[in-house]
């Protein structure tokens, strides 16, 4: 049964349209301390603050938790409804809109920028909500705060409100409630303003002159001040009504956009600049920086009684050349009333007669796809009455600057926004289809009205052959003939300085990824700050955070048709780049690992520098989708020798952070890489590794088809320590399977083989194996004597990864047999090993297990400290293991 909630009048709940009792006020008032904060954790201190304030009872924590009780019989009837206790407090989850507050909050926001009669509505819509006073029934200091910022917030919104209905002509019905809102705040010059305009413009003039006399003595005795310019200019309007001179109105806005959807932040941010001149709306082409410009000006026409001026500039318009300024001011100035042949040439004397002709006037002017800003100067207003909208695909750096523009860059829409354009123009129809086709348009407006024009236009052509279309040829489904959006991007790649285009077309070739500097060096085989700086100016690509940049996916699909010479040469250099550097940061997460040969890096490649563990971790983590990329560059080019080395590159990487899926996808192409080449010794390395990260992630079949591959390949090439180490696996995955005897052997084996092989140091991994197996089998002696002997190993060896993984399992062995303090202290050395060589993943692990016997022993405090450091590594990599932490820890 739906659930309704009331905090804009008496604090309430409703359950199937019937209201439910609440008792006692402290229930109420822990009922509204977590409703204003609906959906989100309110800690128990925060709690006991809001409903108790000063006046605290002996056990706070424990009256909250007497009063939660208490509400959740209240709400048991809701199936809607959750009350959870979390590890940072409690939460009320339930739907937004089933809380009055924030059904009124989305109303007023779901207003901005929407048209005066829709606006009117919606704000009806949300003042309605209210019944009385906020949180009636509801007694503490912060309950007052609250209701005291509230019925600030509902002021503003009946001050909106009114200021809507005046500009749809609705004085009349204003006249009471604005007479009774003016008698309670006598000095609100806002109040005042629209009370005197309702009054006039009803007919009661003598009434507004004398409600202006009244407020004028209010501000002269109690505040010494005189009215604002604002009021005095409506008074003097009203004395000499005759006095203003009749002029043209112009009403230059062309249709506004049909289907508008999003752009919430950006109406609302137009909305609030009440004191800005000039706002700039950059974007690429098609991101609907018009579509913005059109829908906010037709929106608020109404707050410019003394007209709209538009004008396209044609900054980019490929057939012609931008407008001159003069050709726009003569128009500007004629729709004004200024005759024509009495307009001279200069365009200084033009801009001032502009200038003289609207500074007087509340007027809008829209000057639409400008080029630079040397373009748009002479066409601004020179007085804050006037307010000017300017789009543009350049930044127009000098009218920010100079001007005070507010730059205002547009993004592309979100999926939610991209479906509700789509579905208001189309309905809501075939949603696979309709799903499909958002994300291939990428958000970009122009792109989806394309489909949305073919879609209406061709009736015999589903959405799902729309969509198949953009499967096989996005671009080619994204022309109507009447509408390309190849040709819009070609606007703006024709304007490009050749060094730019070059690097355009370069950067097609390239991943659709995130691009670094030194990737974008290498690619253009020298300094290309100046050529990305010139495309980030044209919005072809965008900045995604310090020293990276993007295109769109289709923009960068129209960059991948564009002819460029040394395609495959910029492609190698690419490769080599992420190759040397990912090699410099694979020796310094893991120094001990035993060397290997990389091919020498294309002539122009320089790595990146990488200082140290640190640096290597970040530069990895930064990095990451483009290495998994260039090694499919690699493998599509049969680039073998490349394709495997990336893989030997990041296995350390992947490994120590606790990658699971992408490790598999780069090891997989390596064996094939390794095999087409005839590379037995390599294929055999490669597929111990694969099989080491299968049986990580839980796929024990696969694992061991590669190592017995793997055992066998190096059995016949006579290398004993890649047996071993595809034996020391193999035990590993029969372990994870609990067949601990098949495991034995395997390991039993693997250690031979290490001491036959003659490697240093190597047999102790598999004395740790031996040990972890021999615990799992109940011979716990035997157990602690294998770990035992291969600590010492390690460390002589440096093998500071090794140690901890043999703590580890001595924390185990001591677990299995009932000795949870000699547990813990092996757990935490390990763990503590793990963190200081960079090894976080496993030192989370580690100390999951920790907190378990810490746990067992009684021990919550030290349960919960290893836990919560345990799931903030988990969390940070986005791993299945933080949901099950999580619960554990909040049962603790």
């Amino acid at each position: 049964m739906r659930a309704r909630f009331q905090l804009l009048g008496e604090v309430g709940v409703t359950v199937a349209g019937e209201p439910v009792p609440i008792k006692h006020a402290r229930v109420r008032c822990v009922l509204a301390a977590l409703l204003v904060d609906a959906n989100r954790t309110v800690s128990a201190d925060t709690l006991v603050e809001r409903v108790w304030s000063e006046r605290l009872p002996r056990q706070p924590r424990d009256a909250v938790y007497s009063y939660l009780s208490r509400l959740r019989v209240v709400l048991a009837g809701a199936q809607d409804v959750e009350l959870a206790r979390r590890s940072g407090g409690y939460v009320l989850r339930t739907d937004p809109a089933a809380v009055d507050l924030h059904r009124f909050r989305a109303l007023v926001a779901d207003s901005a920028g929407r048209p005066d009669q829709v606006r009117a509505d919606l704000l009806a819509q949300a003042l309605g909500l209210w019944s009385g006073e906020a949180l009636t029934g509801v007694d503490s200091t912060w309950a007052a705060a609250v209701r005291e910022a509230l019925e600030g917030e509902r002021l503003a919104v009946r001050l909106d409100d009114h200021d809507v209905r005046l500009r749809l002509g609705r004085h009349a019905e204003l006249v009471a409630p604005l007479s009774t809102l003016a008698a309670a705040r006598p000095l609100d010059e806002r109040v005042a303003h629209q009370l005197i305009e309702a009054l006039a413009s009803s007919g009661r003039q003598a009434q507004a002159l004398a409600h202006y006399e009244t407020l004028r003595r209010h501000l002269a005795d109690e505040l010494g001040v005189d009215p604002s310019q604002e009021l005095r200019e409506l008074h003097r309007r009203l004395l000499s009504p005759a006095e203003a001179p009749s002029r043209d109105v112009p009403r230059q806005l062309p249709l506004a956009p049909a289907h508008f959807q999003g752009r919430v932040d950006e109406l609302h941010a137009l909305s609030a600049g009440h004191t800005v001149l000039i706002t700039a709306i950059r974007g690429a082409g098609g991101i609907g920086k018009t579509w913005l410009a059109l829908h906010w000006a037709h929106g608020h026409a109404g707050e410019f009684p003394d007209g709209q001026l538009y004008v396209n500039l044609r900054g980019f318009d490929p057939t012609t050349s931008p407008t001159a300024p003069a050709v726009v001011l003569r128009g500007f100035l004629t729709s004004l009333g200024t005759a024509p042949d009495s307009l001279p040439d200069d365009v200084d004397t033009l801009a001032a007669m502009y200038r003289s002709a609207v500074a007087d006037r509340r007027m809008l002017v829209v000057l639409d796809n400008a080029a630079d800003t040397a373009q748009v100067e002479p066409l601004l207003p020179g007085t804050a009455s006037c307010r000017t909208l300017v789009t543009s695909r350049q930044p127009l750096t000098g009218l920010v600057a100079t001007h005070g523009a507010v730059p205002m860059p547009l993004d592309v829409l979100t999926d939610d926004e991209a479906s509700e354009l789509l579905t208001a123009r189309l309905g809501a129809r075939e949603p696979e289809a309709m799903a499909d086709i958002v994300r291939h348009c990428g958000g970009l407006p122009l792109a989806l009205g394309i489909v949305a024009a073919r879609a209406a236009v061709r009736r015999d052509l589903g959405l799902a052959e729309i969509a198949a279309e953009l499967r096989s040829a996005r671009l080619d489904a994204l022309d109507t003939g009447d509408l390309s959006l190849r040709a819009t991007i070609s606007w703006s790649h024709r304007a490009l300085s050749a060094p730019a285009s070059v690097l355009f077309g370069l950067m097609g070739l390239a991943p659709a990824v995130d691009l670094s500097v030194a990737a974008l060096d290498a690619l253009a085989a020298a300094d290309s700050s100046a050529a990305v700086a010139e495309l980030e100016a044209a919005h072809l690509v965008v900045r995604t955070g310090p020293g990276h940049y993007r295109m769109h996916d289709l923009i960068h699909l129209y960059a991948s048709e564009q002819p460029v010479s040394g395609g495959e040469a910029a492609l190698t250099r690419l490769v080599d780049l992420y190759l040397h550097t990912a090699h410099i940061g694979e020796r310094l997460l893991e120094p001990d690992r035993p060397p290997y040969d990389l091919p020498d890096p294309a002539p122009g490649v320089v790595p990146v520098p990488l200082a140290d563990k640190q640096s290597a971790l970040a530069w990895f983590d930064a990095e990451h989708a483009m290495i998994l990329a260039v090694q499919r560059i690699a493998a599509d080019h049969g680039w073998h020798r490349r394709v495997w080395a990336l893989a030997s590159t990041t296995t350390s990487y992947h490994w120590q952070q606790g990658h699971r899926a992408e490790p598999l996808q780069v090891l997989r192409l390596a064996v094939a890489a390794a095999k087409n080449a005839g590379e037995q010794a390599i294929t055999a390395r490669l597929l111990h590794t694969l099989g080491h990260m299968c049986a990580r992630a839980g796929l024990n079949a696969e694992a061991l088809a590669h190592l017995e591959e793997s055992a066998a390949t190096s059995a016949a090439l006579g290398d004993p320590l890649s047996e071993g180490h595809a034996q020391l696996v193999l035990a590993r995955v029969w372990g994870q399977q609990g067949d601990y005897r098949r495991a034995k052997q395997h390991a039993g084996a693997g250690l031979e083989l290490y001491r036959v092989s003659g490697e240093p140091g190597v047999e102790a991994l598999a004395l740790n194996n031996l040990g972890w197996i021999c615990a799992n089998l109940g011979e716990y002696e035997e157990a602690l004597a294998h770990c035992a002997a291969a600590v010492p190993i390690h460390r002589a060896a440096g093998r500071w990864a090794g140690v901890g993984e043999t703590l580890d399992s001595i924390g185990y062995i001591h677990e299995q047999r009932g000795a949870p303090a000699e547990a813990a202290v092996a757990y935490r050395e390990s763990a503590d090993t793990f963190w200081e060589v960079g090894h976080h993943f496993e030192a989370a692990v580690t100390l999951e297990r920790l907190g378990g016997v810490l746990a067992a022993v009684g021990d919550r405090t030290g349960a919960r400290q290893a836990w919560k450091q345990a799931l903030e590594v988990f969390r940070g990599r986005g791993l299945a293991e933080a949901d099950a932490l999580e619960q554990r820890l909040a049962s603790l």
